[in-house]
């Protein structure tokens, strides 16, 4: 697998990645890709005045130069925070800390620092680089009480912002990474260590699942180093989960990962993250309940605390939807996915059509996100809810293809196939149409082919015209093969091979069923209606036992009800 997940994303994490069709080579990420979604500059946050402390965010921060016992608390807030993703709430927590205490230095440090680059793509614009520098160097005039090592740690801050743009984050890194050699047993300064690596790391952090540079390595060592001497901080276990996601072995996270949510049960960021491990390993109803929670948690951040902009501008909850969403399509989660469907659609109506505005990117990030909601519609939905779903506006071309697939996945279910077909047709006229834009456009359009292959492939299928299917189907595999595989969650929602392996299974070709299941479970660890693909093709090669194993590790992971060939 490779790594560089500069990952969610959320949004462009939906995008580029999208599942390989017959690759013996394992998922990759990348390297445009932001970690949990994209953040943009986080230095233009609100006012502090009314900000809430609110609980359950786990441990974190240090003793700093402020006798001020608020001041200390909210410094120490900010740092959980800022571990927990809240980028600019983070920032808030610092700018109260220095309100409370203008003459704590390592107070302004920490504003500098969660102005700053991040892992999900944000603080490297010229406003938070300049904002950054510019408290920083505050930080340092103020510091004369703070202890040696914090004084060391503004002076590494300053390294990042300052000098030559392309070193910055080296200098940055090795600043910190000499500080951690001094004190190796520091699990703050090994977190900013590890973190500083991983922001300066070009292209993949993991080549065929192996580091793919230095930098990985040696964060990967400073982290595990520091789970030894603490092995309950959550900001460690945070980065190791990034780290290690699209490594050779995602299962060494495993452990770690399924505490993070009980160590900080009120960050929903940190107990949407075992997610990432979860869906790796093929654990998708975890994936999907881990989110369910999470955006949960955001909706009570929002209530408790009253953030600037309240839910819809926490830039990683649409992230949490989706990821949520994924997993609950892999794991016939109707319930929940449809709940999360329905959230995601009035969190965001402007993206079927209603007044609004958003971001230019951000339209196109939105709309993708929206694939997997279109996906639960018309996996799971009512053939009522599907009919009553707005279509969008010629302007949302993404939109409009998720909408037309879900009309057609439900009309595969009532056995239509001429509705089926006539969703494929309007998804080709749509392509044909060329109203896509924005970023990544081939790859628009790509995911739009392979809907519409789908929809062929569904439909051949109810017809009985299984040769049909086969052509249809492989022509939407060979379509997902053109990128990598990965994300968090992927784009494309399942993998196509094994709708094609169900239709060759159909079609006669048992042995060539089966041989292209056991491949795609290498890339789809656990996938349910895979493994009941899998059953059904032993079973026609008359090995009784493996398909009874088969059909049973079908239901590990799945609690949707009745599986189907015309389905998978």
């Amino acid at each position: 697998m490779r790594g560089r997940m500069l990952a969610a994303t959320t949004a462009l994490a939906l995008l580029a990645p999208i599942a390989v069709a017959d690759a013996t080579t394992p998922m990759a990420m990348l390297s445009a890709l932001q970690i949990c979604g994209r953040v943009d500059a986080v230095g233009d946050v609100q006012p502090t005045a009314n900000m809430v402390m609110v609980d359950g965010f786990g441990t974190g921060g240090f003793k700093v130069d402020t006798a001020n016992p608020e001041a200390q608390a909210w410094f120490d807030h900010g740092v959980r925070l800022r571990w927990a993703f809240e980028h600019s709430e983070s920032v808030r927590a610092f700018r109260k800390a220095r309100q409370l205490d203008p003459q704590c230095g390592m107070c302004a440090w920490g504003e500098a620092w969660a102005i700053g680059p991040n892992l999900n793509g944000g603080g490297k614009d010229a406003a938070s680089v300049a904002t950054g520098l510019r408290v920083a160097r505050e930080a340092k005039v103020l510091a004369a009480d703070a202890a040696p090592v914090q004084r060391q740690l503004i002076d590494a801050l300053i390294q990042r912002y300052s000098g030559t743009e392309k070193t910055r984050g080296k200098r940055f890194a090795q600043a910190m990474d000499r500080i951690a050699v001094a004190h190796p047993d520091d699990v703050g300064v090994a977190n900013i260590t590890a973190d500083a690596w991983m922001l300066q790391t070009k292209g993949e952090w993991w080549k065929d699942g192996k580091a793919a540079d230095p930098g990985v390595t040696r964060a990967m060592d400073l982290l595990e180093h520091a789970l030894t001497v603490q092995r309950d901080d959550p900001g460690a276990i945070h980065l190791y989960i990034h780290l290690t996601e699209w490594s050779d072995d995602p299962h060494r996270a495993l452990a770690y990962g399924e505490r993070l949510a009980k160590l900080a049960p009120g960050a929903s960021h940190l107990v949407h993250m075992p997610s990432h491990t979860f869906y790796r390993v093929g654990r998708y109803r975890d994936a999907m309940l881990s989110n369910v929670e999470a955006v949960a948690l955001d909706r009570r951040y929002e209530r408790l605390a009253e953030p600037p902009g309240g839910v819809k501008a926490m830039r990683l909850h649409a992230h949490n939807i989706h990821f949520g969403m994924g997993g609950a399509l892999m794991a016939g989660g109707a319930k929940d996915g449809l709940a999360l469907a329905d959230w995601y659609m009035q969190t965001y109506p402007h993206l079927a059509g209603a007044p609004g505005s958003d971001d230019d990117k951000m339209i196109v990030y939105r709309q993708v996100m929206a694939a997997d909601a279109y996906a639960l519609y018309g996996r799971f939905g009512s053939t009522a809810q599907v009919a009553g779903l707005a279509e969008p506006d010629a302007g949302r071309p993404l939109m409009r293809m998720g909408w037309r697939y879900a009309r057609g996945e439900e009309a595969a279910r009532r056995g239509d196939a001429a509705a089926v077909r006539a969703e494929a047709k309007a998804i080709a006229a749509l392509v044909a149409e060329n109203r896509f834009s924005g970023e990544m456009l081939s790859r628009q359009k790509d995911v739009a082919n392979l809907f519409q292959k789908v929809l062929e492939g569904r439909a051949a299928m109810l017809d009985g015209d299984f040769a049909a299917a086969r052509v249809a189907y492989g022509e939407a595999a060979t379509i997902q093969a053109k990128h990598p595989e990965g994300g968090d969650p992927p784009m494309i929602w399942y993998p196509t091979r094994r709708s094609l392996a169900a239709a060759m299974l159909a079609s006669g070709d048992a042995a060539g069923a089966k041989a292209k299941i056991e491949a795609l479970l290498k890339d789809w660890p656990s996938d349910p209606y895979s493994y009941y693909v899998l059953s059904r093709a032993e079973a026609a090669l008359g090995n009784a036992a493996a398909a009874q194993e088969a059909s049973a590790k079908s239901q590990v992971e799945w609690i949707g009800g009745a599986m189907s060939l015309n389905a998978a």
